[in-house]
């Protein structure tokens, strides 16, 4: 078995990665700049030519945190969808072509809801996306869907929700917590600010959520899934688990400041009963287990 991996560098690509290489199986790594998008590696297609991959997952994306500068200008939505649609139906024609036995995975996300009505959501909820990133993941999808009623490929879109590790950017919520923790546990006057302690995720361990990718790809048909714990957490709850792990009080060191969000407030909680059903496993570490997981693998990776 040999997989190909788009976005090796990002977290889930890094840990994808490992999981396949701990399997006794080959990965072909392709990450060229910042996203690991197509068009960024003008060799890409050589690569899957010459070493015709069983398996190719597309992890490539065009991404911020809540609390990133926002930046909805004509430039970040240029190169969101250049990364989660033009990239991607170049490789889903590269496929159709040269490897048609090739099963194909689309990373996409739960931003592709906007801002549902609906919760818990499920694969037949409306999405109604509104921003750069979630609208370039839903024209992807729909590219996906087209190739795979047209064509005799095996495409599998996973639709997933927050999950994290230490492989995180240092400006998302679970990283930054982490580190803040970290530094107030040498020095008790540290002080971080969030923006919403009161908003509610459904955050998971970002390696079972790869181990999912992997399932769907397992399955004989191909099909859309959600990926989540199905449980929802408020980020006051979160903070409250990896402080406590430091022995520390988190309303001590985390200080409120709504002026820094830069993305409304929504509550995404995912539904993975069909993930579960079709392929006998789903996410199962949610808070406040999930807090003690990432800080003992900080502490490990220290």
């Amino acid at each position: 078995m040999k997989s190909a991996i788009f976005g090796v560098a990002g977290q889930d690509g890094r840990i994808l990665s490992g999981q396949i290489h701990a399997q006794g199986q080959d990965v072909l790594p392709i990450q060229r700049g910042r996203t690991g998008d197509p068009l960024s590696d003008p060799d890409w297609d050589d690569v899957l030519r010459r070493e015709k991959p069983d398996r190719i997952y597309y992890l490539a994306a065009q991404h911020r945190s809540s609390e990133d500068a926002a930046d909805e200008s004509a430039n970040e939505w240029i190169q969101s969808f250049r990364v989660h649609l033009e990239g991607w139906v170049r490789v889903l024609d590269f496929v159709r072509k040269h490897l048609p036995q090739c099963r194909v995975l689309y990373a996409s996300s739960a931003h592709v809801f906007g801002l549902p009505a609906q919760c818990p959501q499920n694969e037949q909820t409306p999405m109604a996306p509104f921003c750069a990133y979630g609208c370039s993941k839903l024209a992807g999808m729909e590219a996906g869907h087209f190739f795979r009623k047209e064509y005799p490929i095996h495409i599998s879109h996973v639709l997933l929700y927050p999950h994290e590790s230490v492989h995180r950017g240092p400006t998302f919520l679970s990283k930054k917590l982490l580190l803040a923790a970290q530094q107030a546990a040498r020095d008790p006057g540290y002080r971080i600010e969030i923006g919403d302690p009161e908003a509610i995720g459904d955050w998971g361990y970002a390696p079972e959520y790869t181990e999912a990718m992997q399932k769907v790809l397992d399955l004989d048909e191909p099909d859309d899934f959600i990926v989540a714990t199905g449980r929802g957490s408020r980020v006051a709850e979160f903070a409250e688990a990896i402080f406590s792990s430091f022995r520390l009080n988190w309303k001590e060191h985390v200080v409120q400041r709504p002026d820094l969000l830069t993305k409304p407030s929504r509550k995404l909680i995912g539904d993975p009963a069909k993930l579960l059903q079709k392929t006998g496993y789903r996410p199962s570490l949610a808070l406040p287990g999930l807090a003690a997981r990432l800080v003992h693998d900080l502490k490990v990776g220290s």
